[in-house]
């Protein structure tokens, strides 16, 4: 006969291993920034979160797979950070404007996941220098949607001119992840006027002619 506290038993270890697999990808994350993608291995992931490097093949098949989490939980975490301020503009122009001032405030305090994400883009690569990045976790892919959407609804509601919206999407993000480098080499770079500076940019690159 089944015991009756075996369900939540299960659910108490499902509860368990989330917290554990989101704490191993805080700790990767924090040794990617810290160390760079090559120098943090498993090992000094484990030492950070406690665990040996055994324990993490029990949530993580392999080192690849983590550091596909760290990018997914990374770009998820953005994304979210960036839709809960854009959704409360009354307009596509209010909705762009605050889209850069978020991404900018993110990267302004999640400074760890920004330069873990631009070490991963760099170095997870093949022996042929090819990418190892999953599709879904480009920021060129699905995610640039919102994004998009944010330019068309402009467009029709007549506030944007007309452009073609992933070029323009593109050229938002590129301006935007832009700034992660520099970070490394400028740590003091002016976030505010870099902000202030972009939404001026693209104000001015997507309004109607003559507005």
């Amino acid at each position: 006969m089944r015991s009756v506290n075996q369900p939540s038993g299960k659910q108490e270890r499902t509860f368990v291993e989330q917290a554990r697999r989101a704490q191993l990808v805080r700790c990767a994350i924090e040794a990617i920034a810290e160390l760079g993608l090559p120098r943090a291995s498993l090992a000094e992931i484990g030492r950070r979160a406690g665990v040996s490097k055994a324990a993490i093949f029990y949530h993580f098949a392999n080192r690849d797979e983590l550091v596909q989490e760290v990018l997914v939980a990374a770009v998820t975490e953005g994304a979210e950070f960036m839709a809960e301020r854009t959704r409360r503009q009354p307009t596509p122009a209010g909705e762009l404007r605050a889209y850069i001032e978020a991404n900018v405030e993110y990267i302004a305090t999640h400074r760890d996941a920004v330069k873990a994400l631009v070490t991963i883009a760099m170095n997870f690569t093949d022996e042929d220098g090819r990418s190892r990045l999953l599709p879904d976790a480009s920021v060129y892919g699905e995610s640039l949607e919102p994004l998009r959407d944010i330019l068309r609804r402009g467009q029709q509601a007549g506030q944007f001119g007309e452009f073609n919206t992933r070029t323009m999407a593109m050229t938002i993000r590129a301006a935007i992840d832009a700034i992660g480098p520099q970070l490394t080499a400028l740590p003091d770079l002016d976030l505010d006027g870099y902000t202030t500076d972009l939404v001026a940019l693209f104000d001015r690159a997507t309004r109607k002619d003559g507005e």
